[in-house]
């Protein structure tokens, strides 16, 4: 009778040690690989708005630019949402880093209330600060997931494939904010910005692009599918390699830049889910 109450508290403990560990690979009720991709897409959009602030002031209007502009704001709300509920038990780091994205998602919202010319170094700050925030969040979850797989044993494929998530994430971003210092520099150069580091900017951003293309092709996660479409990124990414000069010189037409860096975001998307999913 002794030994059989033994193993049965034995056969409890291994049990709820088994659930201790798994609630502890989860961010609330998602995984770290998919709360990692929600919290790089914020700083893909907070990007994207600011481009498109800029290119409604240039006088780029329409269904398709107003429709993308909404959705986006929509987008990042949502998502927000999302990640403040699901970061209740997490640590004090991701819970502070949440509420900072939220307070300053907030105070950009207010500012790109005001269209106009005179507010584009606001947007453009606040746009940078929405964007530091947001990526520290990202760095702060995948912390966390680090810690979580420690403490339950797991493999280090799961957190390769965590920092992967992140580092695809990141380029769906990149490619936003290159179209973004592109139009600051191509149309707003008589207004009052810092026209010589924003241009600096396109060729840092056009740097960090080109080298994290050769870091995810060697990626030991890769998979037929993915490097088809990292295939595909290149293909469009050589669309500025082979016209470089014209590009760092803000002759390649405006309309151009903002169809392949959609195209790019679009694929990293893509590419970033299916990492997401392995």
């Amino acid at each position: 009778m002794q030994k059989l109450i033994t193993l049965s508290t034995i056969t409890l403990l291994c049990v709820i040690n088994f659930s201790f560990a798994n609630e502890q690979e989860k961010f609330g009720n998602i995984s770290y690989e998919k709360a990692t991709n929600i919290s790089g897409k914020q700083r893909m959009l907070s990007q994207r708005i600011a481009k498109i602030y800029l290119l409604r002031l240039a006088g780029a209007n329409g269904n398709e630019v107003n429709s993308e502009y909404n959705s986006s704001l929509q987008l990042f709300q949502r998502n927000l949402s999302i990640l403040e509920t699901n970061s209740k038990k997490s640590s004090p780091k991701v819970r502070a880093a949440v509420k900072r994205e939220k307070e300053q998602w907030e105070t950009f919202k207010n500012i790109i209330n005001n269209r106009s010319n005179k507010n584009l170094n606001n947007v453009m700050t606040s746009s940078n600060e929405l964007l530091k925030r947001c990526h520290s969040l990202v760095l702060a979850i995948e912390e966390d997931s680090k810690y979580s797989k420690e403490f339950s044993e797991s493999n280090n494929e799961d957190q390769l494939k965590v920092e992967t998530v992140n580092l695809s994430g990141k380029q769906r971003m990149l490619s936003q904010r290159l179209c973004l210092y592109y139009t600051a520099c191509r149309v707003f150069r008589k207004e009052k910005l810092n026209y010589k580091g924003l241009c600096v900017e396109v060729e840092k951003i056009y740097a960090e692009m080109n080298n994290s293309l050769n870091s995810l092709l060697i990626n030991d996660l890769n998979t037929f599918t993915i490097e088809q479409k990292i295939g595909e990124v290149l293909t469009l990414f050589n669309q500025i390699e082979d016209n470089k000069r014209d590009f760092f010189n803000n002759k390649i037409p405006l309309s151009k830049i903002m169809m392949l860096s959609n195209k790019i975001t679009n694929l990293y998307n893509i590419i970033t889910g299916q990492y997401t999913s392995l």
